[in-house]
């Protein structure tokens, strides 16, 4: 099986990943009760909505910019930029929706495609500010223990005991069995890999520059120098995602009927950021399951509120994010298919400033192809 074909299988695997959920998700609720709430929302609250959304990516390109300043960059490589940083995070969220977890790389060759800088030493300071955001919503989520206390109860009884007796109920020699067969497919893997090409010939010639590249940006979050900047950056963009997941309630006046706070709405950011975490595009379906239910279980919220809820915050960042991205990538003079093909190209052929033939480098982290973030 190659490459390609593993990739649309993935793809058309999150694909009905997604559509499973939202049709779980939506199960029993009355679609007519959630068109009349959304015919009825307050948009008053909407721009305030959109607003907090720019700002929070904003932030974020501006975390990114710090450390993407803290890596070694090539000498003929074009200075990143805040506008450029900001372009390639619209344009990552854009991609989400289409190809899930290829956002990231998607930013990352948009960056490395315009500065001419490697895509593994991009990639790594990709993950250090994937890391902080990991850091944060483990937080968040511990966060929410001590906010819905009194709800904990529910939490157990509804998510936690159900979980645990379908772990009970499956054979001990089944879990073995699927971990025996896990570690051979993996044995086999590298086996293969070995005879095919030889390890020796692998490590050298593709893994250990890339792995050397990588380094370089990961160890970019202690260079930076600017350590408030990157707190400042981080609880603001937090902050804002927090009151992203509030205003809704304004909009559909769910706030004072169901007496829901601003504290309400961070765990529901934090509870809903586990269903953004499921690889189906754009958290379609994981991220309404998750929403519904902590609303109906946790908040007393019936499910057509919740359902109106679900579909407005998450219809409101796909329609938002697809546009500004597609915006952002048009205002460099892209296209879908520049993207792409950057997605698939060798770090050693970054094109030239001027636009003209690719260049060759000769520093050696930039000897890696960079096929694999898109497998």
């Amino acid at each position: 099986m190659t490459a390609r074909t593993r990739r649309r299988l993935a793809q058309v695997g999150s694909f009905v990943l997604a559509g499973a959920l939202l049709w779980l998700a939506l199960r029993g609720v009355d679609l007519a009760k959630v068109a009349r709430a959304l015919r009825t929302a307050d948009y008053r609250w909407l721009a305030p909505l959109v607003g907090l959304m720019l700002v929070s990516h904003l932030l974020r390109a501006w975390r990114w910019l710090l450390l993407l300043r803290a890596t070694d960059a090539p000498p003929a490589s074009r200075p990143a930029t805040l506008r450029g940083a900001f372009y390639s995070v619209m344009v990552g969220y854009m991609v989400n929706y289409a190809a899930p977890r290829l956002g990231e790389a998607a930013r990352t060759a948009n960056l490395s495609a315009r500065t001419r800088r490697p895509f593994s030493g991009v990639f790594g300071t990709v993950v250090v500010e994937r890391l902080l955001d990991t850091v944060v919503l483990a937080g968040a989520l511990a966060s929410t223990v001590f906010l819905l206390a009194d709800q904990l109860g529910v939490l157990g009884e509804r998510f936690l005991t159900p979980a645990l007796e379908q772990v009970r109920a499956v054979p001990l020699r089944r879990l073995l069995a699927v971990g025996a067969g896990l570690l051979a497919t993996g044995a086999l893997a590298v086996w293969g890999l070995r005879r095919r090409a030889g390890w020796k010939n692998v490590w050298e010639a593709r893994m250990r520059p890339v792995l050397a590249s990588f380094k370089e940006g990961f160890l970019s979050l202690g260079r930076t120098g600017r350590p408030w900047a990157l707190t400042v950056s981080t609880l603001g963009i937090w902050a804002c995602y927090g009151l992203m997941a509030y205003l809704p309630l304004l909009v559909l006046g769910m706030a004072r009927p169901y007496a829901l706070s601003v504290w309400d709405g961070w765990c529901l950011m934090a509870l809903g950021g586990i269903g953004i975490a499921v690889p189906s595009p754009g958290g379609i379906g994981s991220y309404h399951y998750i929403t519904i239910q902590s609303l109906v279980w946790i908040f007393a919220v019936p499910k057509a509120p919740a359902a109106s809820y679900a579909v407005l915050t998450h219809g409101a960042q796909l329609v938002v994010y697809v546009v500004v991205g597609f915006a952002c990538l048009v205002a460099q003079g892209r296209t879908l298919d520049d993207l792409w093909s950057d997605l698939r190209r060798k770090d050693d052929e970054r094109p030239a400033a001027d636009g003209g033939p690719p260049e060759k480098n000769g520093n050696a982290t930039e000897n890696a192809r960079q096929e694999a973030p898109a497998r």
